[in-house]
């Protein structure tokens, strides 16, 4: 088996030989990583079948379950062969009790399916995503459309015993997973840039499609349909690094950001546009976005709960920091189980940017004070843009009409009322 050294090594030099023909690129600006950001994010969610808009409705105010509803997750595009691609997120898109309760899906034959959204707005079924190994993982991972690293489900505090009625929604591994999608479009692919270069202070960009409803929730609020979706892009400076490893779930780049809930899984990428991570760790503890101060602010704290000289711990680092895992533990993970990846290995291209910031609906809006959005000034070092040209007009919908599904959900669900998601209704 290839050590995380070597394998990294060997993409680096791949990286090397695939740049050379190609002219040095300054760093790129906030509006041309959107542009990559908005064509290689997707948004990944389970088909919306007449049972799972059931719990859902049943669940939205269910303290028990706060958090394990229908929440859509993001990911990146990050390999492709031929008509399949490949995206990279993170394992707790994926619930355990979605993934092996058959009730769920009843019109499918008891089988689980989930629908992966690209930037052109199509929803692609991915069948099969069951792998049978339960949670916590028993097995090795093999290639099939979802290949877990870790999982989520409820369990006892402390144990591995799973008690869906009364335990803690917990994840077990690490959280990286891979899903896979057919289509003979041509869709954009991320460059990998290599983690390990990514430094306390250097600015990273998340991109991810926020959740409303699940913010709603985790503030304790009465949950409302919102049914319209944005894209956005956050950006922030990287406060510390861990070494990945299963005790902190292969979390290991902590920044400081204005992500939001429902971005979990989102591409991180680095100053060059190349991802070095998928983010999936918020902290409704960390300081107000946009007004953190010194990137290594944490590191030289007073209040650091752990010993001045000493690595920061994990839990210190979650509840100041948002985190993200890191491109090399996948491609490790990836190596571990026999899965050869045509990763994308070149620098992103002028093409690439370019086809980006044309798709703009409009041009990059201008704030109150008269700045563009994007303007990253020296007294603000995070900072979000929601993307006006990538908007899901009504996410019920686009889940629960893919692959003809919206014909049987009308006639086989009755209508919760005003301001439910069962048939659409707007309130008077």
């Amino acid at each position: 088996m290839l050590s995380i050294k070597l394998i990294v090594g060997q993409l680096l030099a791949g990286l090397a030989i695939g740049v050379q023909a190609m002219p040095a690129m300054a760093e790129l600006s906030p509006p041309e990583i959107n542009s990559i950001a908005r064509q290689t994010t997707v948004l990944i969610a389970p088909g919306l079948t007449p049972e799972l808009r059931r719990d859902l409705e049943e669940n939205r105010n269910n303290p028990l379950k706060k958090g394990e509803g229908w929440n859509p997750g993001s990911g990146a595009i990050v390999a492709r062969e031929g008509n399949k691609y490949y995206v990279l997120t993170v394992a707790h898109n994926f619930l355990q009790r979605y993934l092996d309760t058959p009730d769920f899906w009843q019109n499918s034959g008891g089988i689980p399916f989930y629908g992966i959204r690209t930037w052109d707005g199509e929803v692609h079924k991915i069948e099969g995503v069951n792998d049978g190994r339960g949670c916590p993982l028993r097995g090795i991972a093999e290639a099939r459309s979802l290949i877990r690293f870790g999982c989520r489900d409820r369990f006892d505090p402390g144990t591995e015993t799973v008690n869906r009625n009364g335990g803690e929604d917990n994840v077990k591994g690490i959280d990286l997973a891979i899903i896979s999608f057919t289509s003979p479009k041509n869709y954009a692919v991320a460059s990998l840039g290599d983690a390990s270069t990514v430094k306390i202070g250097d600015r990273v960009y998340i991109s991810g499609w926020p959740d409303p409803e699940l913010e709603q929730a985790q503030a304790g609020q009465s949950v409302r349909p919102v049914s319209r979706r944005q894209r956005r892009l956050a950006w922030g400076s990287v406060g510390a690094k861990l070494s990945p490893d299963t005790s902190n779930q292969g979390y290991s780049i902590f920044y400081t950001d204005c992500t939001r809930a429902g971005m979990s899984g989102g591409p991180v990428f680095d100053k060059d546009g190349r991802l070095v991570g998928n983010h999936g760790l918020g902290s409704s503890n960390k300081q107000l976005c946009g007004n953190e101060g010194s990137a290594d602010s944490f590191l030289q704290s007073s209040d650091r709960p752990d010993a001045p000289g000493q690595m920061p711990d994990t839990n210190s680092l979650r509840q100041r920091f948002s985190g993200s895992q890191q491109v090399n533990q996948a491609i490790e993970l990836t190596q571990q189980s026999r899965l050869r990846l045509p990763f994308n290995l070149q620098m992103p291209n002028v093409e690439l940017i370019n086809r980006g910031l044309a798709g703009q609906a409009v041009q990059v809006p201008f704030g109150s004070s008269g700045r563009v959005e994007f303007d990253i000034a020296a007294d603000r070092t995070s900072g979000a843009f929601d993307d006006p040209s990538d908007v899901i007009p009504d996410i019920y919908k686009e889940y629960s009409s893919f692959s003809g599904l919206g014909s049987r959900l009308r006639d086989g669900v009755p209508s919760g009322g005003c301001g439910t998601i069962l048939l659409g209704e707007p309130c008077p």
